[in-house]
């Protein structure tokens, strides 16, 4: 009986005498008419159209369904059928297979010979197709009263295999392409919104479930862009590996990260952390499947049933799981719930599809895409829920938050009131031992009354930076050996300002007393030397081998002997500076290191007279070297300036307006310019002068500005 089945159906192939023929009227186009052909299988993949011609026999049976489905499959399958045209002539578009379908060849057989050829599939590049379109469509030309034998030949490398056939009239073929086409632009488009808007949401927030939702849109995209042909057809036309290959990747791309999606959403590793060690198997699963889905083989066609599978079970799971957390009285999102329901419903459909169980191939197609549409939508709505909780927890957080800043603030604020009392106990104790040290230094001062018996008439500008100085000024008048009453006056500035200076000024004043009071020293470089070893003493700046000086003081000497009109000058870095008129200074031709400034409106010159460049406190070289001593003559009427550099070096604004140091040069020309007033008013010429010329800036260092009217 068998054999005798075959030789009827090779006679059908290649005499054309069919048990049924495909007629084509308006009961046939236009819709699928797969029930009406016989289908063969191939499963070694062997057997050519070639074989067929020569004589290999086929067990064809007849199709059951106007869309056969063929279960996941890697055989060659045959195809025939008999179409009948008894009206006028028709432009035919055959639509069959789905476009993922790797071989779909058409062949025209005429007593036994091939008379017509049509190539399709995406096992070959795009432009190899007979008719360039995304899905396996084939153009035909039926004549009047035609009747005409085909044999369609089908592979895949795995996947399942839809055998629809559709004899579409032109208009009507190119009327539905362009709803498809529109209907597939809206879908797209949605999606694309979706994955951009959401996007913008996870770099804002950065919250990781969003990330993993735009993945899975983005995935969702590109399996039903790859399962209606678009991606063999736009993205990848000669990438024949990567385009068969799209389906699987998407496919588990979408699955994967739809499951890290949910566990983040649904916080699962705090809430579930059995089921989150479950989906992470899963997880591992689906990288594995991918794995195999790239090699070639059993283990390729193997991961089309398995990926299924394992689809169904995931987002099975999700479902189980989000009732399970209602049950535990967990707070879960209705639209997300929603999006799974629709998301399981499609997927069921189409993997029962997929896997041969449900029979509606149109629906099983159609299923996905429609589950998945309604699903992002349900899971966008979701979304917007997770970011207002985001923002209410974010409100929260912040509240709570500023109630820990507010208790930590009134801490902080208790510590630091604590704190400032503390200080300002410490900062009272500490003003007040310094108040007792300016107390202290003021005694050291020369008294008015002393300073005046000893300079004369005379002007004092000394203006500490800080409350006690590193500056002092001394007077005191001694009677020498020979009888002779000798004025001695110095400016003195010591190393630093404040408190160190001040207990240096301690040290300079006990040493110039020692030297001038005690040991009865009149000689200015005498006293600076003796001076010099002392401090080096008292300090211990000097070891075995000598040390460079950190710490000494800078200052100008006078001895003013009246009986003679004579003064005797020493300095240690510093000088003096001495008013007089051209024609006594004529007479000074023992004077030598020294500038002279003149004015063109007066007949008073003003000499710079420098001291010696060792300051006290000297420890270069040997100990016996002196300080140099000038002597001088000088006249009633002529004036004498000692000074520390605390004046010349404040800052203040010139009159272009920029700040700078008012500087010696400076210094010099207002002394000249003011020697016409009472040497009192000229003090207080330069006092006002300083004042203005410092502004609103601060004291930058301790000043002492001395003058005597010589008589």
């Amino acid at each position: 009986m068998r054999y005798c089945l075959l030789i009827a159906v090779s006679a059908y192939v290649f005499i054309g005498t069919a048990f049924s023929q495909i007629v084509l009227n308006e009961q046939t186009m236009n819709r699928s008419v797969a029930h009406l052909a016989w289908l063969a299988e191939d499963a070694s993949r062997t057997i050519t159209i070639d074989d067929i011609r020569s004589g290999v026999e086929l067990e064809f049976r007849a199709m059951q369904k106007e869309i056969e489905m063929i279960d996941f499959t890697s055989s060659r399958w045959f195809i025939q059928f008999t179409v009948t045209n008894p009206g006028a002539k028709e432009s035919i578009f055959l639509e069959t297979a789905r476009p993922i379908t790797d071989r779909v060849d058409l062949y025209e057989l005429k007593n036994g010979e091939v008379v017509d050829t049509w190539r399709s599939g995406d096992g070959r590049p795009f432009d190899q197709k007979t008719f360039e379109h995304r899905k396996n469509i084939f153009p035909i030309e039926f004549a009047e009263g035609d009747e005409r034998t085909f044999l369609l030949v089908l592979e895949s490398d795995g996947e399942m295999i839809s055998v629809p056939l559709i004899f579409w009239q032109q208009e009507v073929f190119l009327n539905q392409d362009y709803s498809n086409q529109l209907f597939h632009g809206f879908y797209f488009g949605m999606l694309a919104v979706v994955i951009f808007i959401f996007f913008i949401f996870f770099l804002l927030l950065r919250e990781i479930s969003f990330l993993y939702y735009v993945i899975y849109v983005f995935f969702q995209f590109m399996l039903q862009f790859s399962l209606e042909g678009f991606t063999f057809q736009y993205l990848l036309p000669n990438q024949l590996y990567w385009s068969n290959n799209s389906v699987l990747i998407s496919a588990a791309g979408a699955v994967f990260f739809v499951l890290l999606y949910a566990k983040a959403f649904l916080k699962l590793k705090d809430r579930l952390p059995r089921w989150n060690q479950l989906i992470h198997i899963v997880l591992w699963l689906i990288v594995g499947i991918l794995g195999m889905s790239l090699t070639f083989g059993i283990l390729h066609e193997l991961s089309y049933p398995i990926i299924n599978v394992v689809s169904l079970f995931g987002t099975v799971s999700i479902i189980y799981i989000i009732v399970t957390l209602k049950r535990k009285g967990y707070a879960v999102n209705n639209a997300f719930a929603l999006g799974f329901i629709l998301l399981i419903i499609g997927a069921v459909i189409f993997i029962l599809g997929n896997l041969g169980i449900l029979g509606d191939a149109q629906l099983s197609e159609m299923a996905l895409k429609i589950s998945s549409g309604l699903e992002v939508l349900a899971l966008s709505v979701s979304m917007a829920g997770k970011y207002r909780e985001l923002q209410q927890e974010k409100e929260l957080a912040q509240e709570k938050a500023l109630e820990k800043l507010e208790q930590l603030v009134e801490e902080r604020t208790e510590e630091v009131r604590l704190q400032k009392d503390k200080i300002e106990e410490q900062n009272k104790d500490i003003m007040d031992s310094i108040r007792y040290a300016q107390r202290i230094q003021d005694a050291i001062l020369p008294e008015p009354s002393t300073l005046k018996n000893v300079a004369g008439e005379h002007f004092i500008f000394y203006q500490p930076r800080d409350i006690v100085s590193g500056d002092f000024y001394f007077a005191t008048q001694i009677t020498d050996a020979k009888g002779r009453t000798l004025d001695f006056i110095a400016a003195v500035d010591c190393t630093g300002h404040g408190v160190p200076g001040a207990f240096m000024s301690f040290i300079g004043n006990n040493l110039l007393i020692d030297a001038i009071e005690k040991n009865k020293l009149t000689s200015p470089a005498t006293i600076l030397g003796e001076m010099n070893q002392g401090l080096i003493k008292i300090l211990k700046m000097q070891g075995d081998s000598g040390t460079k000086i950190r710490d000494g003081m800078d200052l100008s000497l006078i001895v003013i002997d009246r009986a003679r009109r004579v003064i005797r000058f020493a300095g240690a870095k510093n000088g003096i500076y001495f008013a007089t008129q051209r024609p006594n200074f004529d007479m000074n031709s023992t004077l030598h290191n020294f500038k002279i400034t003149e004015s063109v409106a007066s007949t008073t010159i003003l000499i710079d007279i420098k001291g010696d460049k060792k300051p006290i406190g000297f420890t270069s070289g040997t100990l016996e070297e002196g300080y140099e001593e000038l002597e001088f003559g000088y006249q009633p009427g002529d004036r004498v300036y000692l000074y520390s550099d605390g004046y010349a070096d404040q800052f203040g604004a010139s009159k272009q307006g920029k700040i700078k140091k008012f500087g010696s040069k400076q210094l010099k020309s207002v002394l000249l310019n003011t020697t016409d007033l009472s040497i009192t008013n000229q003090g207080t010429a330069l006092i006002h002068h300083f004042n203005n010329w410092q502004g609103n800036l601060a004291p930058l260092d301790d000043v002492i500005l001395l003058g005597i009217a010589l008589d």
